[in-house]
């Protein structure tokens, strides 16, 4: 390979990574922290799918659930999960842990 065919290869090689990088920086992210989701209200925005990152700092494993998203995942202690979620309509998504229900304050995801 000639070495200006080398650089342009290092060169997308680069942008892609970077890119890729740039997508991680920019994935909301939720927590589960004494009973609480923080934020409270996460804000996404609207009509784009994407990925979020949930976080359990607690103790005990929770279960990152929402009806309206139709998603149910258990997030042991310490673990960070990934939940892709498709393009969402403008609106207010409940989002709950179902293993505390009761206990645990409530969350929403507002697609804006």
């Amino acid at each position: 390979m000639a070495k200006s065919g080398l650089s342009v290869l290092v060169l997308c090689a680069a942008v892609v990574l970077g890119a890729a990088a740039a997508a991680d920086e920019n994935t909301p992210e939720i927590k589960m922290a004494s009973g609480r989701f923080e934020p409270a209200q996460l804000r996404v925005r609207a009509n784009i799918p994407f990925k979020l990152r949930v976080t359990n700092t607690d103790q005990v494993a929770v279960e990152f659930e929402s009806f309206e998203l139709h998603r149910e995942r258990v997030v042991q202690p310490g673990e960070t999960i990934t939940v892709y979620l498709p393009a969402l309509a403008p609106g207010h998504y409940a989002i709950f842990d179902d293993f505390h229900r009761g206990s645990t304050a409530e969350a929403a995801i507002v697609a804006e």
